[in-house]
């Protein structure tokens, strides 16, 4: 099979541009030829002054690309499209450039962008739904994408305007939902389209477990409220026993590094933005990881690396999360933001090594049952045989 994978870069790091690379490794790998069509984010940084003034247009619809995705798709007659990102360079033009070649095409939402002008479902520090129904005056109030009204105007101006001539419905055979909870999430909020696989996210190189450990619990992640930092950091003043490493970077860095100051946390070191491998190492030498998160996270390669490496997670019962950790089996669930929780679960693991490692162990084998790469392959071949018959019109499109 030959498919045409389709991505904007966003600026790393990004969970999106992961997905995107191990899925291409994947199909490589197993034999199929893949074709790349991809834009970059840096590219705004060197475009002249009249260019970067366009793209809020571009975002409507990209002439550029659409010509170019159009040459590709007709030159190389691939079997499927498959799009990751398209914002904010390729726009949903790129769409219709493939099916006008005839081209199937398939869609993974990776966040709610459609649903939600700030894609997160995040506001003020809390889940917030408000645009329901496609609606989005509240989030152009609040400015909720990028903290400006008027450029939140503009990315809800894009979204319905393609509504309104059917992109979303009709030129996109198949969505793919990272999990059952987004896949219902999408739906309540009225996504314009029924065209929907469900296909986690996985690992292309699981990481050998290290029942072990020195410890230790461990963040490692975006430092933003959406991840619940402050309530981590509230926590942790609870249990001075416990040391504690955050690894990352993001809006409320100067934060943690001022609450560490106040508070003198002497048992929180906070180690900055390190390599991958350095983090993975630093989460298999750890007795537990945290994710404290306030909104509704994707499927967080984070949380399938912890998985892997044989820990056991503690996590917010929001969303996928409390999906992915069963409570008492392969982790820890509190209730968001409720430090008092987070505080209790953390002396549990913590006092309790062996306990922890069981419950490591058990997380491995989930890992091995629903995240390697063999299962998703399968999964993924299956999304794209929806979509070929969708697009052939042997299924009904759902919308």
């Amino acid at each position: 099979m030959k498919i045409l994978m389709i991505h904007n870069y966003l600026r790393p790091p990004s969970g999106e541009n992961t997905v995107f690379e191990q899925e291409r490794q994947l199909l490589e790998s197993k034999g199929h030829e893949v074709v790349a069509y991809t834009r970059q984010n840096s590219e705004i940084e060197a475009m002249r002054f009249s260019e970067k003034a366009m793209l809020p247009l571009r975002a409507f619809w990209s002439i550029t690309d659409h010509k170019e995705i159009s040459r590709v798709a007709r030159t190389e007659k691939p079997d499927v499209a498959h799009f990751h990102n398209i914002f904010p360079l390729i726009s949903p033009s790129a769409y219709r450039a493939c099916k006008g070649a005839g081209i199937p095409v398939v869609q993974t939402l990776h966040h709610f962008r459609i649903v939600c002008p700030g894609a997160l479902l995040f506001r003020e520090g809390r889940v917030c739904e408000d645009c329901s129904g496609m609606h989005f005056l509240p989030g152009i109030k609040h400015g909720c994408y990028r903290n400006s009204s008027v450029q939140t105007a503009g990315m809800a101006a894009v979204v319905r305007f393609h509504r309104m001539i059917r992109t979303w419905q009709a030129y996109v055979d198949l969505y793919i939902a990272l999990s059952d909870f987004a896949l219902d999430t999408y739906r309540r909020l009225g996504f314009p389209s029924r065209s929907f696989y469900v296909k986690t996210n996985f690992l292309q190189d699981p990481i050998e477990p290290g029942h072990e450990d020195e410890g230790y619990g461990i963040y490692i992640g975006r430092i933003g409220e959406e991840k619940g930092i402050p309530a981590l950091v509230d926590a942790l003043r609870e249990c001075p026993e416990i040391p504690f490493k955050v690894i990352g970077d993001g809006p409320l860095t100067d934060y943690l590094i001022r609450r560490l100051k106040e508070h003198g946390l002497q048992n929180l070191e906070y180690l900055g933005v390190k390599s991958h491998s350095e983090c993975m190492r630093y989460l298999v030498k750890a007795r537990f990881m945290v994710l404290p998160s306030q909104w509704y996270e994707g499927v967080p390669m984070v949380l399938l690396e912890a998985m892997s490496a044989g820990k056991p997670a503690i996590v917010s019962n929001i969303g996928v999360l409390s999906e992915m950790i069963r409570d008492g089996i392969n982790g820890l669930v509190f209730t968001p933001g409720v430090r008092e929780e987070l505080s209790e679960r953390m002396k549990r693991l913590y006092a309790d090594p062996d306990g922890a490692r069981e419950m490591g162990k058990k997380g491995r084998a989930l890992f091995e049952e629903k995240y390697t790469r063999e299962v998703n392959y399968g999964m993924l071949m299956e999304a794209y045989r929806k979509a070929i018959e969708i697009g052939n019109g042997k299924i009904r499109r759902k919308s």
